[in-house]
């Protein structure tokens, strides 16, 4: 297969739309967070048993829970299209014999599954795979997404235009919002690789992206300044607390198509050097999560030891350029990459291979626990000021360091086909992380 056909199947898979099944009507899954606290979708509480004091509606859009949930949204929504989708390089790696007219392989090893070494496919080798990939995704920077550990607080509006919370009493309690997300992602990457030259390969990784999002946020009314007995602030089931309506739907369709060139320029029995061009492009569809919105270059150099050996060491380093973003993300951050890893030739048609990746998003949007102080008065001393502390999020700017360990083994069957099996741990709590993402796929070379 030609380059240019390589290059013609992008295209090509680039143009098929993604489709999306949301629950909400809320325009797309990256803005589903968006939708709770929301002008259009104020937290509604019960009228005042008083008529002449109604307390129907006053504790509406947050400008400080929206920033909060503006800041999670945008770092899963670029953690999510941007999570490393495996290797492309070829699994059997040749030299061609000019004198006696055939192909040698290079290594015994069956190649890694989610980092690279510098080794090529071959002058006219084409490889062609699968792989398949599903998270369910369990924390963002520590915090569990599903147990209610991320809090935000709605304070009361000002409704005498004072500036303070101080000079009406009732505005002086809180609502407490905690936030439960379960966020699951399937990825089927289909790939392939060519070898232009004896030591220029170029392939192509096209993602098809399966997302489905659920928030839920349980309030709960904090009655600080009225008092527990007092009924001012409630919710239309008459109690303090509620599980508001949820936001959830699902899309699927294709994700960010990667373009690659490797070039082996360094090739001895010692070991050897490439140097990689990864072109990110953004066809996935940022709305629903299946894309970054932009334009992700990186530049890098790997290397490995003993090519012909059972034990195999490799590492590499680089460095991402971003251009662009979505509304929901905002502009993606630059990268700092790097990986080690070996491979252990325990059979000649079986290869246990390990990995560390590590990516570093520099001065990315992040989120951090503040201590907030909140001032209040009661109704049976108007002229006293009381405070109370809470910790909530917020958000914060800074670099944020993505971790993962990659576990598998490759297996040759027959001829040369692959089957691969591969286990992604988190490592640390950065970002946006999944305690195991299993990997299964299958290759072969022609």
């Amino acid at each position: 297969m030609r380059p240019s056909r390589l290059l013609a199947i992008a295209v090509m898979l680039a143009g098929l739309p993604a489709t999306s099944a949301l629950a909400q009507d809320s325009g797309g899954l990256a803005s589903l967070l968006l939708n709770f606290f929301s002008p259009g979708n104020p937290v509604i509480l019960a009228p005042n048993p008083d008529p002449t004091r109604s307390h129907a509606a006053h504790f509406r859009s947050q400008t400080g829970a929206q920033a909060v949930l503006q800041g999670l949204n945008a770092g899963i929504a670029a953690q999510i299209s941007t999570f490393p989708i495996g290797s492309s390089s070829a699994g059997f790696t040749y030299t061609f014999d000019e004198g006696l007219g055939v192909y040698n392989r290079t290594t015994q090893s069956l190649g890694p599954i989610f980092t690279e070494r510098p080794l090529t496919a071959g002058k006219g080798k084409f490889t062609f795979g699968v792989n398949y990939q599903q998270a369910t995704w369990d924390s963002f920077e520590g915090r569990d997404l599903d147990s209610g550990e991320m809090a935000l607080y709605l304070t009361h509006e000002d409704t005498d235009g004072s500036g303070n919370s101080t000079s009406l009493f009732f505005e002086g309690d809180l609502i407490r919002a905690n936030l439960r997300i379960d966020l699951e992602t399937k990825t089927t990457v289909l790939y392939a690789n060519y070898g232009l030259t004896e030591r220029f390969d170029v392939s192509v990784a096209v993602p098809f992206q399966d997302v489905t999002l659920n928030a839920t946020i349980d309030a709960n009314v904090e009655r600080v300044a009225t008092g527990e007995a007092s009924q001012t602030h409630r919710f239309l089931n008459g109690t303090t607390t509620e599980t508001l309506e949820p936001q959830q739907g699902d899309a699927n369709g294709i994700g960010d198509i990667l373009i690659r060139g490797k070039y082996n320029f360094l090739r001895n029995p010692g070991g050897g050097l490439a140097a990689f061009v990864d072109l990110r492009l953004p066809t996935g569809d940022e709305d629903n999560l299946l894309g970054s919105g932009a334009t992700q270059t990186k530049l890098s150099l790997v290397g490995a030891g003993n090519p012909n050996g059972r034990f195999s060491p490799r590492g590499s380093i680089g460095y991402t350029f971003s251009s662009g973003g979505s509304e929901f993300t905002g502009d993606l951050p630059n990268e700092f990459n790097y990986t080690a890893g070996f491979d252990i030739v325990v059979h000649p048609r079986v290869t246990l291979t390990a990995d560390f990746i590590g990516r570093t998003l520099l001065d990315a949007t992040k989120l951090e626990d503040k201590t907030s102080t909140f001032r209040y008065t009661t109704q049976a001393a108007p002229g006293t000021i009381l405070e109370t502390t809470r910790t909530e999020l917020t958000t914060a700017t800074g670099n944020v360091n993505l971790m993962l360990a990659s576990a598998g083994i490759k297996v040759n069957p027959v001829g040369h086909l692959l089957f691969v099996g591969n286990v992604l741990f988190k490592v640390g709590d950065s970002g946006l992380q999944a305690d195991i993402i299993p990997t299964f796929g299958l290759g072969y070379t022609f």
